[in-house]
């Protein structure tokens, strides 16, 4: 009975949970390093195959998933991508140190597109202010 029990708990342990085989994968990553306060910031972009994407701060062993939204273009050749912010934590958008991603507002909508193109292993931003960053691929 004991060597029954370990045989299940074996068969158990080895079972694979394929149900996630519909999350999307990462087709390109790209990270840009600052310094702020002292502190070494790294803002991490990860592009899926599904069109979507996801923005990780990341500073002093702390992630944070900044940002979220779609994009359009191809990110793994030279080229033009444009990323439309859907989410972002709450703390960009009014006086708050909350980290929960909400929606951004409609009457902000154009200010949360980016316009990127990628040459070799650098992909250049310009966010609706125009404001310019370089990221490089990982």
């Amino acid at each position: 009975a004991v060597l029954a029990a370990m045989v299940l708990a074996l068969a158990f342990v080895g079972c694979k949970d394929d149900d996630d085989d519909d999350d999307p994968s990462v087709i390109t990553t790209w990270y840009c390093t600052e310094e702020d306060d002292g502190s070494v910031v790294t803002e991490t972009v990860y592009f899926y195959d599904d069109s979507t994407f996801k923005v990780v701060e990341s500073s002093e062993g702390v992630n944070i998933t900044f940002m979220t939204g779609t994009y359009t273009g191809d990110t793994t050749k030279d080229g033009n991508v444009v990323i439309t912010i859907k989410k972002v934590v709450k703390g960009m958008l009014e006086d708050s140190e909350s980290l929960e991603l909400v929606d951004v507002p409609s009457e902000y909508a154009s200010e949360f597109i980016w316009k990127a193109t990628i040459s070799g292993n650098t992909m250049t931003t310009a966010d609706g202010d125009g404001e310019l960053s370089a990221w490089l691929k990982k």
